[in-house]
């Protein structure tokens, strides 16, 4: 048999079995949801009445709003079995559930590690609970909060509880949970960010245990980690001005490349929320609300806003600088869990910003000075894992490689994506083919289940496979070989040009960030009134019409 149409045979078969199931579970689910409608008139009417009721209370603000909330927390006690699942912030199970008389199955608190002790009335609600956090993350701060009248009421109420004097508005329903029920399920493998990105989080916080899945193939903004210095600043009252200006100007530039056409922009201060909140006016200023809100979905904040959120290319700012001391070292947790949090928000790009030298103004183990070094080589680290991870191929991958290379085509065995291991991937530009070969030692019929489910998940994440039969390939090579070639042809994978080996793709990576940062000077010197030629080049000919000219950086704060 053609194991080549087994394999094509197999893929679609599995697809469209994925395809109608997806559409059966929808439409059961509906029709049970309409048969369920349809017997209950009472909850019906009480759930139309209800979002009627939370329409009318719009902001809040208004005289109404106290009886309101009575009445949309009545309605809820009749309509709640209405719908199966209800998707609210806390504040609004707050205001509609009425905790004597409302059960739920199952609740599940999400993002709980950013919930504090407030978040034990979801618990009240539920015979079940699904508490999901990551104690790595930024946790509640309790800012404003009287810790000697909390203390007071701990000490009132808390008698007998376990842990009582962790609940103290600084702990998270997270942490509360893991010490209440002891087990935890932990999840480790790692879709969103590609391995260059996510290594720096895994290193910091997770020792290494985390598997990265996402292919770097597949992400086409490189280089994927950027470390950007900008010299001359000062910091004061949590603003760097000309850091601000920098991170601003980049962002705008970045924008106008066509690599970065509908990629999403996020900007993250490190140090307060004031960074942000000044690069953001920047960015709104020079920015059409279109291309700020609908074509890059800006967000600008610290840790905490971003956490449970991504974007393609996120810009950091570490706000401090540095009169030519060392700097206090941040090691603590809190700063940890920042850090943690801001450098694992980018999907594609991540570019650390800072105006700082952190050989000189920043000692060994600060959580600055690792983040930088990081960003200045991240391929250190990852080197460094793949020398530890290594392993050798069989005699059957070798001469298959042989036979590829001899053809002029990059091969690489041995790929790793996360903790998964590809026998060989061909490559050229940024394209790729994964191929298995099937039959020896390291593929024994006994381990097929578990082979044929690792390719399920590497076809999942965006791998084509194709595989070769160790017999066959033995009895006839050139015809083994094939449906690869095959299978290169039409993924239009070509052989390395000889003396090329990679060279184009690095020098193109190295030409956009240079594009970028070029442009972001352009538009500094715009900004400063110091390029009148190329103001008037950008107000006639700027292909986004967006850049507005400012003859003082000044008049650019919020």
């Amino acid at each position: 048999m053609s194991l080549r149409e087994l394999q094509d045979r197999l893929a679609r078969t599995a697809q469209a079995i994925q395809d109608v199931t997806s559409a059966l579970i929808e439409r059961k689910a509906w029709a049970a949801q309409l048969r369920h409608a349809e017997r209950n008139l009472n909850q019906k009417q009480a759930l139309v009445g209800w979002l009627d009721t939370i329409r009318k209370m719009g902001k809040g603000t208004g005289i109404r709003v106290p009886k309101l909330k009575a009445e949309a927390s009545r309605l809820m006690t009749e309509c709640r079995g209405a719908v199966p699942v209800w998707i609210m912030p806390l504040s609004r199970v707050a205001d509609n559930f009425d905790a004597r008389n409302a059960r739920f199955d199952i609740v599940i608190i999400d993002e709980a590690s950013q919930s504090d002790v407030l978040g034990l009335l979801a618990l009240y609600l539920a015979d079940k609970a699904v508490v999901v956090g990551d104690h790595e993350q930024v946790s509640p701060s309790a800012v404003g909060q009287d810790l000697g009248i909390v203390q007071h009421l701990i000490d009132e109420h808390l008698e007998g509880i376990p842990n009582a004097h962790l609940y103290d508005g600084q702990t998270s329903i997270y942490d509360l949970a893991r010490q209440s029920f002891g087990s935890t399920i932990r999840l480790v493998e790692h879709f969103r960010c590609v391995p260059e990105i996510i290594q720096f989080s895994n290193q910091l916080s997770y020792e290494g245990t985390i598997r990265p899945l996402r292919d770097p193939g597949k992400a086409r903004l490189k280089p994927h980690v950027i470390a950007h210095r900008v010299t001359g600043a000062v910091s004061g009252n949590k603003v760097n001005e000309e850091e601000a200006l920098e991170v601003a100007a980049l962002a705008l530039a970045a924008a106008e490349q066509p690599e970065y056409v509908d990629r999403t922009l996020g900007v993250i201060s490190l140090v307060g929320d004031e960074q942000a909140y000044l690069i953001d006016s920047l960015l709104r200023k020079n920015l059409s609300e279109e291309e700020f809100k609908l074509k890059h979905n800006i967000l600008c904040g610290n840790p905490a806003q971003f956490q449970g959120d991504e974007r393609d290319v996120i810009f950091l700012s570490l706000v401090d600088s540095s009169d030519g001391g060392v700097l206090r070292v941040r090691e603590e947790p809190m700063f940890k869990q920042r850090f943690n949090v801001a450098a694992s928000r980018a999907r594609d790009q991540m570019w650390v910003v800072h105006s700082l030298d952190p050989r000189s103004h920043l000692r060994p183990g600060d959580l600055r000075r690792r983040l930088i070094e990081y960003a200045e080589d991240p391929y250190r680290v990852l080197a460094a894992l793949e020398n530890m991870e290594s392993v050798p191929g069989s005699a059957l991958e070798r001469e298959v490689a042989a036979q590829l290379a001899g053809l002029g085509y990059r091969v690489v065995p041995q790929w790793k994506v996360g903790h998964y291991v590809i026998d060989l991937v061909i490559e050229n530009n940024g394209k790729r083919l994964a191929v298995e070969c099937d039959g020896d030692r390291f593929h024994p019929l006994e381990k097929l289940p578990d082979d044929m489910a690792r390719l399920a998940a590497l076809e999942r994440l965006g791998w084509t496979f194709v595989r070769i039969r160790g017999s066959q390939f033995l009895r006839d090579p050139d015809r083994a070989m094939e449906p690869v070639l095959a299978q290169l042809k039409a993924a239009a994978i070509e052989p390395v040009v000889p003396g090329e080996n990679g060279e184009s793709a690095l020098t193109q990576d190295i030409e956009l960030r240079y594009r970028v940062v070029r442009r972001a000077q352009e538009i500094r010197r715009i900004w400063r009134g110091e390029d009148p030629a190329a103001a008037r080049l950008a107000h006639r000919g700027n292909r986004r019409g967006s850049l507005r000219r400012t003859t003082s950086s000044k008049r650019l704060r919020p």
